[in-house]
């Protein structure tokens, strides 16, 4: 190859690093900094299972993030969102809540497992049976369609997404109160210390 040839086969091959370097800051920006959801974001996040948030040693994905976000936002434009008259916040305002709501369900977790509580699948399934109630005294009565319609989830998504974050916590609360009236903010104060430690580290910017 002759150095003419050499130069241009090099300086083609910085020019691609320069594109990919660039379209990886406009990617990272629109992730961190404008909160992106577009196609391409989508999947470049879920596939290098990009955080939100760092909570111990576990990550808030940011396609965990946007599938709640996704949700929230479908509801409130549903049949099920316009009958409780749900109403959208402002988008910086919005993004804060979900993030901070799945950084607390990862705290309850981790506490519950220190705690060695867990929610049994019976217990979900006698929560869903009011959710297959609601369902079928709407105008769509199959409930997977529902849960579609009103949040775009399947079954196990609402299961995992909604019902097992909120038995959890319940659970856990009434456990760690142990029927004493002076302990009834017990898991409250202590999520509130855990979120305060730096081992949570949110990446989002609002």
């Amino acid at each position: 190859m002759s150095q003419k040839n050499k130069l241009i086969t090099l300086f083609s091959v910085l020019g691609g690093l320069i594109v990919i370097a660039g379209l990886g800051g406009l990617l990272v920006y629109g992730v961190y900094y404008k909160q992106n959801d577009a196609g391409v974001t989508r999947l470049v996040a879920k596939a290098f299972n990009m955080p939100a948030a760092k909570v111990g040693n576990a990550t808030v994905s940011y396609a965990e993030f946007l599938s709640v976000r996704d949700a929230i936002r479908k509801f409130t434009a549903s049949e099920a969102g316009k009958q409780v008259e749900a109403v959208l916040p402002p988008d910086k305002e919005l993004n804060q809540n979900i993030l901070e709501r799945l950084i607390r369900q990862e705290l309850t977790k981790q506490l519950a497992d220190q705690k060695k509580i867990t929610v049994a699948d019976e217990d979900l399934n006698t929560i869903f049976q009011d959710v297959v109630k609601v369902a079928a005294s709407s105008t769509t009565p199959d409930v997977n369609q529902y849960l579609l319609s009103n949040y775009g989830w399947n079954e196990n998504d609402f299961r995992e997404q909604v019902l097992r974050p909120a038995l959890l916590e319940q659970k856990l609360a009434i456990s760690m109160a142990g029927g004493d009236q002076t302990k009834q903010n017990a898991m409250e104060d202590e999520l509130v210390a855990m979120r305060a430690k730096p081992e949570v580290v949110v990446y989002l910017k609002f």
